[in-house]
């Protein structure tokens, strides 16, 4: 795990793709954000993709999830992709088949990136801001 956060903290930005379980977000993907300190993850974009084989594509994860990432220090990027009725959205070689997807995935990279590389430069002259008690 130590690994993990190490590489959790040398990260410029995140891209989180979860499922929506129950309608809400899988038990397994917040223990994992709950493990490790969110200081591993502040100040840091991420961007959101959500599935379900439903009409809603993870809508009731999008809320819950974008509201966990914001109070551990992260901040959304305003591109997010949901993803409804997956089981449909893929071939029997696991290659997409919804350009319009593509699309809305390629957009969420690239504002991400551009998050990142900003965030990063900005760090880089000006430092974290100071955090007094």
């Amino acid at each position: 795990m130590m690994d993990c956060k190490k590489e959790i903290e040398e990260a410029d930005g995140f891209i989180a793709c979860s499922a929506e379980y129950n309608s809400a977000m899988p038990p397994a993907f917040v223990n994992m954000l709950d493990h490790f300190p969110p200081a591993s993850f502040r100040h840091r974009p991420i961007g959101i993709v959500t599935y379900s084989m439903g009409s809603g594509g993870g809508l009731r994860v999008q809320a819950p999830l974008k509201v966990m990432v914001t109070d551990m220090g992260m901040f959304t990027v305003p591109a997010s992709v949901k993803v409804d009725f997956v089981n449909k959205k893929f071939d029997e070689n696991g290659s997409c088949i919804d350009q319009k997807m593509v699309d809305y995935v390629d957009r969420m990279i690239a504002e991400t990136t551009w998050y990142a590389e900003a965030i990063k430069i900005h760090k880089q002259t000006h430092g974290l801001p100071s955090i007094s008690s």
